[in-house]
């Protein structure tokens, strides 16, 4: 909600000089929130609200009334109805493991965890439902949530008062103005800069809490060179050639060895290829019209992202007939790095693009195909 709230000082800024927006236009996404907030049933306002006298009796230190909703509610419901695809207040199997898989939680957790939530066994978790079992394990993260809300209402008037001061303001009502705008904006940043530094270390730690488990289950797994790869581009309209990854080559000197070595370092080779698989990975996500632009520069920066990984031994992708729908391939060595993949920046970036701009959840699925075949198909 930092994030959002930065990216509203800004684009607020922008369109101060222009043409006057409806009343909610230039905070679309926050005033959509707020909306929702005010029509969520979970979180009406204080009984006695209309009383003047009575108001100021509320509360409002950290501990909620009896009838009160808990701190950063309307927050975690914000942030779960973005992964409702099909707007029916309810969440299936499916959609919920596409929103909360990170590469750490496995299948099986997640469907665990799913129905632990579902606790009226409707094989379907609803938004309260989800709201309930995250409150009741917030912690501390229940006064940075409650504060979250605080700060976009807050913003919100600030916008308002921006606008004001720009269309009839001085000139020195408007630079003050201008500099407490940029001096909340890189407040803000400098918050949300100490918050992604918290989320990239523990991001790191499980990465190499993963890799030591696949090290100790996994002691035969081959390592793969890093010699370069064919400078052949894929035939797909939209692709991402990785560099600098090859099928395991044997260190050796072809200008020292004659013919007969050669064809035994090939014959070791494709001996190596039959009994290797890779991992494929098929994506297909139909777009909303309307996000097209938006989820097409998302997805090359993914592409582009993705290809760069040691792990990720050939990616492309394919803009079907219809021109909204669009399959991406991922060969990857094995299950292991494609799930720590999903924990990585790039990755968690287009995730987040991709429940903003799909139309419904997208079709995941991964099959087991032989190294040899991907290799002819470079060749």
């Amino acid at each position: 909600m930092c994030e959002r709230a930065a990216r509203l000082c800004r684009a607020g800024a922008h369109r101060l000089l222009r043409e006057p927006p409806p009343q909610g236009r230039a905070l679309g996404g926050l005033l959509r929130w707020v909306g929702a907030r005010m029509g969520e049933p979970r979180a009406p306002l204080a009984p006695d609200a209309p009383d003047a006298p009575d108001a100021p009796a509320a509360d409002p230190g950290p501990g909620p009334g009896p009838g009160s909703p808990r701190g950063g509610t309307a927050v975690i419901l914000d942030i779960f109805r973005r992964a409702d695809k099909n707007d029916d207040g309810k969440l299936s199997l499916e959609e919920f493991q596409l929103f909360f898989a990170d590469g750490v939680l496995d299948e099986k957790e997640l469907e665990g965890l799913f129905h632990t939530i579902d606790s009226d066994n409707t094989n379907h978790v609803d938004t309260k439902e989800l709201c309930d079992y995250f409150v009741d394990h917030m912690g501390d993260y229940e006064d940075v949530l409650a504060s979250l809300e605080t700060l976009n209402h807050s913003v919100l008037k600030a916008m308002g008062y921006t606008k004001k001061v720009y269309e009839g303001g001085s000139n020195v009502d408007q630079f003050v103005t201008r500099f407490l705008l940029k001096e909340t904006a890189n407040q803000i940043q400098s918050l949300l800069s100490s918050v992604e530094s918290a989320v990239e270390a523990i991001e790191e730690q499980t990465s190499q809490i993963r890799q030591n488990h696949s090290k100790a289950s996994h002691g035969v797994v081959e390592t793969w060179s890093g010699s370069a790869a064919p400078p052949h581009a894929p035939s797909a309209k939209l692709g991402a050639t990785e560099q600098g990854k090859s099928l395991p080559s044997v260190s050796a000197d072809p200008k020292e060895e004659g013919l007969e070595a050669q064809i035994s370092r090939l014959a070791e080779l494709i001996g190596r290829l039959e009994s290797k698989h890779l991992q494929l990975v098929r994506q297909e996500m139909a777009v909303c019209p309307e996000q097209l632009s938006e989820f097409v520069d998302s997805l090359r920066q993914y592409l582009r992202g993705t290809a760069g990984a040691g792990s990720c031994f050939h990616i492309a992708a394919v803009r079907l007939a219809d021109g909204f729908t669009f399959v991406v391939y991922e060969f990857w060595e094995t299950e292991e790095e494609w799930r720590r993949h999903l924990q990585s920046p790039v990755c968690k970036a287009f995730r987040h693009v991709k429940v903003d701009t799909l139309s419904q959840p997208e079709a995941l699925s991964r099959i087991l195909v032989p190294a040899a075949w991907c290799t002819v198909g470079r060749d």
